[in-house]
């Protein structure tokens, strides 16, 4: 009985995790201005209109996202590096080689859907559903000797 209780609570706690694996918003996206080039982000860290970076609201630093342009599937993969963005509507601000890259500059905002890409650190709840694999010896994997057949030949005399 407990032992079937230890499961159980395992699966629960992996799977109020996988949740947040597979998690995807869709709503508006749009980039920094030119301004913010060379200022301080949330984080610390300096924002740089080159890099692959994003700001949200919810996702912690260091998270990577996959933002993908609904208007022609374009995506990109940027790091969270800021909390934002503050107007209405918006789901997320992307940096300017981002918003490139989704093909969005000139126009300024577009429809994204927003995914978070997961780490290795997110996927260790398999442990706990699959059982490891054993290890086997490579000794037991060596070839057997072939078959020594003896073969008479009769004499015709």
């Amino acid at each position: 009985m407990p032992f079937r209780l230890i499961h159980i609570v395992s699966l629960l706690i992996a799977f109020q995790g996988m949740g947040k694996i597979w998690s995807q918003e869709e709503g508006l996206a749009s980039y920094y201005h030119e301004r913010f080039h060379g200022r301080k982000s949330s984080s610390g860290r300096v924002h740089d209109r080159n890099e692959l970076v994003a700001a949200h609201r919810t996702y912690p630093f260091g998270t990577f996202l996959r933002v993908t342009n609904l208007s022609n599937m374009k995506s990109v993969i940027v790091c969270v590096t800021d909390r934002g963005p503050f107007r209405k509507g918006r789901i997320i601000d992307v940096s300017a080689s981002a918003a490139e890259i989704l093909d969005f500059k000139k126009k300024g905002v577009t429809r994204v859907r927003v995914e978070e890409v997961p780490s290795a650190s997110d996927l260790r709840w398999l442990d706990l559903i699959y059982p490891k694999i054993p290890y086997l010896e490579i000794e037991y994997l060596q070839p057997l000797p072939p078959l020594m057949i003896r073969i008479e030949r009769k004499n015709s005399n």
